[in-house]
């Protein structure tokens, strides 16, 4: 039997930006989220096509409207004494009262650095066989070995005392656990045969648009930081520019930037994660660069300029994120040998270990050791240019001569093998067999957007354009968890529900 269980989920309103922090208002509409409950909780003199007798609203504070907990979902749904009607003398039905329900208790455990699952159980007072039916259930769903430490899990037990329990603790009902704020694990005691299963209950959330904008005084890192950017979508931001960018050398002290993105919130406004960087532009010494986030009838995603051009080139300059140039191309004194001696690349030092990405889609040439190189990956791409990468701490899983790759792909990590002083990168691009500056060869561009395709960029580019001109006037736009749903500006949201 399925019960809907009604929740307070608030919708988003639309507020004004302050300092670049995100702050949220809340309605009171409604979803519906849906649970099982034990067939046994069904009345032996309700029929199946009736309402049961619970309702969803049983499951949510009514004074304070907050959300059950799944324990107290999983204890709503516990078995009831269900009340029988009875035939009178006079022909007419009577109700035999029903005994009152068992009432679960409740405890709660922390993972430790060296806990196992088993053991945790075990030592809150589960017996063994309930404890592995509970574990073998999970498996599918979500493993164990995945628990951190500092995971907190609640457990559920009944009660009433059964044969070879433990002395104050009934069987176990319900082990419960959120490994991440979009998801909970729930895994319940189906019947007396002590069988248990588990599933994924994913968490309700909203979409919500936010805008940033900053200048940069020292890097754009620092400047994004400072008006609460989250990593993945600076990350994004700066492997879409980085085609055109060199952001060692060409981000200057007053550079501006913009970014409109998507973040998912659950129903308290906290964030689960992000989602695509809509739009980006950097303004590098008063030139103003858009970039507009549009997915194509196929399905492939990418940045576009205004006009539909591909920001994405056939190679990327700097294959590498967060790394600092240390030494550019031409000649210089060598800081090993100690004489001047052309260096034929550039130079990204990073801490060992940092990914290293393939710089476009090619073949592997060579994966291997390659004298003063250290550890060593050659790609060739296309006829005409090839991409070299030195002194590797390790290569990228499945990384060997004759693979293809595709750009952006992890073809190695930074080390130091080699004739090399510290960790770092060095990158080389060949053309037609000769090491040229990849910081200023020219690079053909990507695909540009055929003539079809231009009518729903350009209505794309102008729905982006609008919000980005809201938020910029102090609006920050937001979208109800509803498949069809209008953005909100403010002062248009209701507590209606969707």
């Amino acid at each position: 039997m399925r019960f809907a269980k009604r929740v307070s989920f608030p919708a988003i309103l639309a507020i004004p930006l302050v300092g670049g922090f995100v702050a949220a208002s809340w309605s009171n509409a409604q979803i519906t989220q849906s649970f099982e409950a034990p067939a046994a909780a069904q009345s032996p003199a309700q029929s199946p096509d009736q309402t049961p007798t619970q309702t969803p609203q049983d499951l949510v504070t009514p004074a304070s409207g907050e959300r059950a907990s799944p324990l107290d979902q999983q204890q709503a749904a516990l078995p009831r004494a269900s009340a029988l009607t009875l035939p009178t003398q006079d022909g007419a039905e009577a109700l035999e009262e029903p005994e009152a329900g068992p009432t679960a208790i409740t405890r709660q455990i922390t993972v430790a650095r060296g806990d196992t699952l088993m053991k945790l159980l075990i030592g809150a007072g589960v017996e063994p066989a309930h404890a592995h039916k509970a574990v073998t259930a999970m498996e599918p769903v979500f493993s164990a070995r995945r628990l951190m430490p500092g995971q907190e899990i609640d457990l559920a037990f009944a009660a009433e005392q059964e044969e070879g329990s433990s002395e104050d603790l009934g069987a176990l009902l319900a082990v419960n656990f959120r490994p991440s704020l979009d998801r909970d694990i729930q895994i319940s005691r189906l019947d007396a045969n002590e069988d248990f299963s588990a599933e994924v209950v994913e968490r309700p959330v909203a979409r919500q648009l936010a805008f940033a904008q900053g200048t940069i005084q020292s890097n754009l890192s620092v400047a994004a930081r400072e008006v609460n950017v989250p990593n993945p979508v600076l990350t994004e931001a700066i492997r879409a520019y980085s085609y055109d960018v060199d952001f060692q050398r060409e981000i200057q002290k007053g550079d501006e930037f913009e970014f409109l993105y998507e973040i998912f919130v659950d129903e308290d406004g906290a964030m689960v994660r992000t989602g695509e960087l809509l739009y980006a532009t950097m303004t590098l010494s008063g030139s103003r660069t858009e970039l507009y986030h549009y997915e194509r009838a196929n399905g492939d995603a990418d940045f576009y300029t205004p006009e539909g051009a591909s920001v994405r080139r056939s190679l990327m300059r700097t294959p590498i994120d967060g790394a600092r140039l240390s030494s550019g191309f031409g000649m210089r004194k060598h800081p090993v040998l100690g004489y001047s001696k052309m260096h034929k690349g550039t130079d990204f030092a990073a801490p060992s270990g940092t990914p290293i990405y393939a710089a476009g889609n090619g073949v592997v040439e060579k994966a291997g050791r390659n004298g003063g190189y250290g550890k060593y990956v050659r790609i060739r791409h296309g006829s005409s240019y090839k991409t070299a990468y030195a002194h590797l701490s390790r290569y990228g899983k499945g990384v060997k001569a004759g693979v293809r790759v595709k750009q952006g792909q992890i073809i190695g990590y930074v080390g130091t093998t080699g004739r090399s002083t510290g960790p770092h990168l060095h990158y080389e691009v060949v053309l037609n067999g000769k090491q040229v500056n990849p910081l200023k060869v020219t690079l053909p561009r990507g695909d540009k957007l055929k003539k079809n395709e231009m009518a729903d960029f350009a209505a794309r580019r102008a729905e982006i354009d609008r919000q980005v001109a809201i938020a910029m006037g102090g609006i920050l736009m937001v979208q109800r968890a509803c498949e069809e749903a209008e953005p909100i500006e403010q002062g248009s949201a209701t507590d209606n529900e969707c």
